[in-house]
């Protein structure tokens, strides 16, 4: 559908949008980020880890026990923290669409998520109220990041390059803890001994388990030793005591029955925030959040009312909801080039689980993960019937059609309650509340990703933007688009912010010219390809 008239205006225009920022200083803010780790540090409980500098910040910030991403694996949950949205709700769900042909199902095409109309990368906002907005350097959000994202997205972004007097928001992405890395520093010197590991009962007490969990434990201390360096780095440049720091992993540990699982060991993720002033330095807070709920709290942070749209709710901040989370929920589809469509919700102290995949194991032979020795190891002891019924239980199939795990007497989800008569109360209760989400929030994820791709991608092609025109009015130049849906990026004369030729500004307001100025503009909108470029000499 083409419509006349303009689109996306965040900040000036959002009188549109029932969005409004504050007035009020805006403070800087910093993600650092990590991959797959579950809460293995000390200042989780964890008395193997070797995490002084997080152990040092946990200190100093509000640490959250119950924070979970939908799937255990990076790209579903990337394009929920970049949207406030449930990947479900948005058909981003699949990991990952925009990939290697030989990894997806065969007769789809790789594709890009195109973002539902209005839908944005949430960092505009935060760049249309005046934020310097930095991304070093994974996207992974499902789709190409859009241009006007990020004043910067690259190896060398940081906040140091912003124009003076602006605050900033920048996110640090450290990758030395995925899932890969775990056989790429097989060889490498350990920081823990694997003797002193205590081994989940899902895993088998084996030699090659016990170094692959000390490679990840020695990944974590590294990753402990590059935040440090980001902090000091604050520190050093006078920013430490005007900056808000939130520190998490995008999603849960990276061992066989962790990682892309939709359990607590694939879901859970640490999650610290501090705050310049200390504000509730030092508590723990253990209501549940979801990774939808980080962009609306950071818009929050930042004084601007999150948008309508977004399916996730501020916790902190201006405009935090007083309401807590009684749910949380998860989602897998396809793993590459393996398929196991499974749903999940979970309260404080239970978890449902309904197998839409049937006859089949949760045990899917993923190839990637196959590098791994750990998974190679206990592949072999199944095929010698040398697994414990714990340790079996992952490979057994089929699956039930559904699963039901008392999380307080069953922290690791081995023990299937579904059919007990003492819980039929409340798997009633979660099952009714996995079918509201998926009807209410989430009604296109029971799609086929054929279905999914198709009209986002009708017949596998890549829609394309048409070119954007614009209009003189008495405030500035406004920029308009017959698509709906788009932001516009522009420069004056060629250059972006400080006259930088490869920053593009976000149009927010009427553009000012003088006479002589060129004036350079496109249309862009995630998953779509970007419209001609349009040059007008005033």
């Amino acid at each position: 559908m083409r419509f006349k008239y303009l689109l996306f205006a965040p900040i000036v225009y959002f009188s549109v949008n029932s969005t409004k920022a504050s007035n009020k200083p805006r403070p800087n803010i910093l993600c650092i980020t990590c991959e797959d780790i579950s809460p293995r540090l000390g200042c989780y409980g964890d008395r193997v880890a070797v995490t002084p500098n997080l152990d040092k910040f946990a200190k100093k910030a509000i640490r959250y026990t119950g924070m979970y991403t939908t799937v255990g694996v990076s790209s579903p949950s990337r394009a929920a923290l970049i949207t406030g949205m449930y990947p479900t709700a948005i058909g981003a769900n699949y990991m990952r669409n925009f990939t290697k042909p030989e990894a997806m199902p065969e007769g789809i095409p790789p594709y890009q998520v195109v973002l539902p109309n209005g839908v944005k990368c949430y960092t505009e906002y935060l760049r249309a109220a005046g934020y310097y907005c930095t991304n070093n350097v994974k996207t992974d959000y499902q789709f190409e990041s859009p241009v006007t994202a990020w004043d910067e997205c690259n190896n060398k972004a940081h906040w140091r390059n912003r124009p003076n007097g602006m605050p900033f928001f920048s996110i640090f992405n450290l990758t030395v803890t995925h899932e890969s890395q775990i056989w790429k520093r097989t060889h490498q010197s350990l920081a823990v001994n694997p003797s002193d590991i205590v081994i989940p009962p899902y895993f088998p007490d084996d030699t090659v388990i016990r170094h692959d969990m000390a490679v990840m434990y020695s990944m974590i201390a590294e990753m402990d030793k590059q935040f440090k360096k980001l902090i000091d780095e604050l520190k050093e440049a006078g920013e430490y005591d005007n900056t808000i720091i939130i520190w998490y992993s995008d999603n849960g540990g990276p061992l066989p029955r962790e990682k892309r699982a939709i359990y607590e060991t694939g879901t859970n993720v640490p999650f610290m925030v501090s705050f310049p002033d200390g504000y509730r330095a030092g508590d723990v807070d253990d209501n549940l959040y979801m990774f939808p709920d980080i962009p609306a709290t950071i818009l929050s942070l930042a004084g601007i009312n999150p948008p309508e749209y977004m399916q996730g709710k501020a916790f902190l901040g201006e405009y935090t909801v007083k309401e807590k989370r009684q749910y949380v929920y998860g989602a897998r589809d396809r793993m590459d080039e393996q398929i196991n469509k499974q749903g999940a919700v979970r309260d404080r102290n239970f978890r449902y689980v309904k197998n839409y995949t049937k006859g089949i194991s949760n045990y899917r032979p993923n190839v990637f993960r196959l590098q791994m020795p750990m998974m190679r190891r206990m592949v072999e002891l199944l095929q010698r019937d040398s697994l414990g019924l714990e340790q079996m239980r992952w490979f057994a199939g089929p699956c039930a059609d559904e699963e039901f795990y008392d999380l307080r007497n069953d922290p690791y989800e081995l023990h299937n309650l579904i059919a007990d008569p003492r819980y039929q109360d409340d798997i009633v209760r979660l099952r009714k509340e996995h079918e509201r989400w998926v009807e209410q929030e989430c009604p296109r994820w029971l799609d086929t990703e054929l279905e999914n791709m198709e009209k986002m991608w009708p017949n596998g092609k890549q829609p394309i933007l048409v070119r954007p025109t614009y209009e003189k009015t008495s405030k500035g130049i406004v920029l308009k688009s017959e698509d709906e849906g788009v932001s516009f990026a522009y420069q004056v004369n060629g250059y972006g912010i400080d006259r930088k030729k490869n920053h593009w500004f976000l149009f927010s307001k009427p553009i000012t010219v003088q006479k002589g100025d060129r004036l350079t503009f496109f249309s862009v909108r995630a998953g779509m390809r970007e419209s001609e470029m349009v040059n007008v000499i005033f």
